[in-house]
């Protein structure tokens, strides 16, 4: 079996994050990466007439959709191709290609009202042979949405050779910590924290996110932001802190809870999407409200022996989602495709 792999990769993942990790563990994979000689003017012209309401296409997924092409041209054998974001890149070759033996997947991540909301014209998602879902939340909805008949839930994958615990590193004062800012709940956050700190005045937090999302966050002595951090400095702030504070507004995987449980760190986030079966059986808290989220991290906070009983569960949780177990789910799930 042949695996191509359409991949877009976001600027602000770091290099051991992110779904397109999958790709380093599939083994003889090919990643189309966009090469052509199309004019790039034209390419963005292509792109630009495209409805956006099927998906995001742009220019580079005009560039990915002629390689792909040209690759599909030369198969003899069974093939997948992989959309890693069904979101985006799904256009005319899925459609109107015509080998049998050539098969279409695609990972969905954005929960399902935001699907809904910005993918109004589904006509080309619904040529795909199979979907994977990286939330359990998503499964019934793709299932009715799409009228498709493969569809399963196979989690996020996380590097927890990389992302692991170090308690060395763990800071004596009480330290929050808050990453990215897809989905999150900075309402909460900035309602919260400074009600923590109140009742605990040495808490200190870290906040960790893109530049430009900075404002979102209310100023205070006792808390540091960060933006543009290399990988082990990431790792570096998950081990030193004592909880992950990450309200959401909706959620299927998240990037930041599987890396964070990795590392052996505590979650309290909302209890909203696909998180609950993510968190099974490790003890992290979920709030419904910002008295829980104030409550329940000041107890937590104090309570060292909690936090290290929710650590070991954290790490034997993620164990499970390491890509080396994930990517056999995924090839299993290929060859019920083909």
């Amino acid at each position: 079996m042949k695996t191509i792999i359409v991949h877009h990769r976001s600027p602000h993942h770091a290099k051991h994050s992110g779904y397109g990790r999958l790709i380093d563990y599939l083994e003889n994979a090919y990643e189309v990466r966009g090469s052509s000689w199309l004019p790039y003017r034209l390419a963005k012209l292509i792109g630009t007439w495209s409805h956006q309401q099927a998906g995001l296409y742009d220019s580079s997924s005009v560039f990915k959709e002629l390689e792909l092409y040209k690759n599909l041209r030369q198969c003899t054998e069974p093939t997948i191709v992989h959309y890693l974001n069904a979101e985006r890149d799904v256009r005319h070759l899925v459609k109107h290609h015509n080998k049998r033996q050539v098969k279409f997947v695609g990972t969905f991540h954005k929960p399902p009202h935001i699907l809904k909301q910005t993918i109004a014209d589904t006509r080309y998602l619904k040529h795909l042979n199979g979907a994977i879902c990286v939330g359990d939340n998503q499964v019934d909805f793709i299932k009715s949405w799409l009228g498709l008949e493969h569809v399963m839930y196979i989690p996020h994958g996380v590097d927890t050779q990389f992302f692991l615990p170090d308690i060395s590193k763990r800071r004596e004062e009480p330290h929050l910590l808050f990453v990215g800012q897809h989905l999150r709940d900075f309402e909460t956050l900035n309602a919260c924290v400074p009600e923590i700190i109140a009742r605990m005045p040495q808490t200190k937090v870290t906040v960790i996110l893109k530049k430009e999302f900075v404002e979102k966050v209310l100023p205070h002595e006792n808390i540091r932001i960060c933006h543009g951090l290399h990988d082990e400095a990431l790792r570096t702030e998950y081990q030193k802190a004592h909880i992950l504070l990450l309200p959401l507004l909706e959620a299927t995987a998240c990037n930041s809870i599987l890396e964070a449980m990795a590392c052996g760190l505590p979650v309290i986030t909302s209890r909203v999407g696909g998180l609950k079966s993510c968190l099974d059986g490790t003890g992290n808290i979920f709030c419904d409200n910002k008295k829980e989220f104030i409550d329940r991290t000041i107890a937590l906070l104090g309570d060292n022996y909690q936090q290290h009983k929710i650590a070991e569960a954290c790490r034997l949780k993620a164990l499970t989602y390491d890509w080396h177990v994930i990517v056999e789910q995924v090839k299993q799930f290929y060859n019920t495709i083909l």
